[in-house]
């Protein structure tokens, strides 16, 4: 590949990981039961991304990048699109309302607007039928359950651990539970991170790595390392940056916004998202770690009886709906603009 394209889809790649890192709203229980402050989270939460971007990224990014489209190989034009289209719906909702929407959505909705699309630009080969809709399947299943999973699991844990709350003998007792429950609640939001850095950087890089130049080994000097490696790192890089600049807006929604939130509480809701992300990201399942939060938090806040802000989860489903097909609009536009800059061969 030439060596200008070459950075132009790094770059292309580091800014769609950053707009996703600035999503990222993992650290947010930790922040809403001041466990953490937003200043520490956004940095821990950063490092952790980077650490399960290259060790933990690669098979997500296969089931959203190849599968999706039958095993296709992307045009250069498509990979710019698809990206584009991603960053710019990001950092919208990041910048403005700071509303959590899922990047697996995102990347879905704008994989398959240009497939579809792709026809009638005169590119064979594409079209709806180039669609993987089994693996489409596959992935909305896993939108849909994963939520209810998450749900269930932390209403159950909150259940068991309110019960062992209720034998709590005065305040001092009641104090140190809480404490327990914050250094359970920093572990368990590690493994979240890990897995949403392994699973969320398939989003940002899962066209690049599709890409021939990436396939086989590279070399650096001295250093031989997988080629998949280097998009993985520019995307936990990306990532972290993403969630420290522009990340702190996603964790105070989610920390104040959708329920109150204890240490206790905190850690069911973390249990239930740290099993069903760590369980997706090791089955290479492209899952969303904000649809099982967003669940895990409104759970805590049924079995607690406490006051659920409806209004923002309603506004957050509603960026859910609307994600894929904005997503798939901006991928179509963005697409169409591009395609002569770069003629096929």
């Amino acid at each position: 590949m030439d060596p200008f394209l070459f950075t132009a889809l790094m770059l292309i790649g580091f800014i769609v990981a950053f707009a996703i890192g600035s999503n990222d709203e993992a650290m947010a229980p930790a922040v809403g039961a001041r466990v953490f402050s937003v200043t520490t989270a956004v940095v821990l939460g950063g490092l952790l991304s980077i650490i399960g971007a290259v060790f933990f990224g690669g098979g997500v990014s296969e089931k959203v990048g190849s599968e999706l489209v039958g095993g296709n190989e992307l045009s250069i034009a498509m990979v710019f699109a698809i990206m584009i289209s991603m960053a710019i719906w990001l950092l919208l909702a990041s910048a403005s309302k700071g509303l959590p929407i899922s990047t697996t959505q995102c990347i879905v909705g704008a994989v398959v607007g240009v497939a579809v699309v792709a026809p009638f630009l005169g590119i064979e080969g594409w079209g709806i039928a180039a669609i993987d809709w089994l693996v489409i399947l596959q992935i909305l299943g896993g939108w849909v359950l994963s939520p209810i999973v998450g749900f269930v699991i932390s209403a159950a844990v909150f259940r068991v651990v309110r019960k062992f709350q209720s034998r709590a003998k005065g305040f001092t007792d009641r104090e140190r539970q809480e404490k327990v429950a914050s250094y359970g609640l920093a572990f368990f939001l590690i493994i979240v991170s890990l897995s949403r850095g392994g699973n969320d950087v398939a989003n940002a890089v899962a066209p690049l790595v599709v890409l021939s130049d990436f396939q086989g080994t590279l070399s650096f000097g001295p250093f031989v390392v997988p080629g998949i490696m280097v998009p993985l790192l520019i995307g936990g890089v990306g990532m972290a940056l993403g969630l420290i600049v522009v990340g702190r807006k996603v964790i105070k929604t989610l920390a104040t916004e959708v329920v109150t939130l204890t240490p206790m509480s905190a850690l069911s809701a973390s249990v239930s998202v740290a099993l069903v992300m760590f369980v997706g990201t090791y089955l290479g399942l492209p899952l969303s770690g904000t649809h099982v939060l967003v669940a895990a938090l409104v759970a805590v806040g049924w079995v607690s009886r406490g006051p659920i802000h409806m209004k923002q989860v309603k506004d957050i489903l509603i960026s859910w709906v609307v994600t894929v097909p904005i997503s798939a609009i901006f991928g179509v536009i963005i697409f169409v603009l591009i395609n002569p800059l770069f003629p096929m061969p």
